[in-house]
């Protein structure tokens, strides 16, 4: 696939107050592909955050 349109970060981060170890943020994305078809898609963790590895990517749902 390749990607005609994104739009996004909306970043989601756990309460300030309550800091945990290992908690990672999530970045979600909306994707349109060359064909029209529409995905979300996030990011856990950022690069070097201290709180497990490399980030890692996700489907999280695919628009109709």
């Amino acid at each position: 696939h390749r990607v005609a349109r994104y739009a996004g970060p909306e970043r989601i981060a756990p309460e300030w107050w309550r800091d945990r170890p290992g908690t990672r943020l999530r970045d979600y994305f909306r994707i349109e592909d060359q064909s029209g078809r529409r995905y979300w898609l996030y990011r856990e963790g950022l690069p070097d955050d201290g709180r497990g590895g490399a980030p890692r990517w996700f489907l999280h749902g695919v628009f109709a």
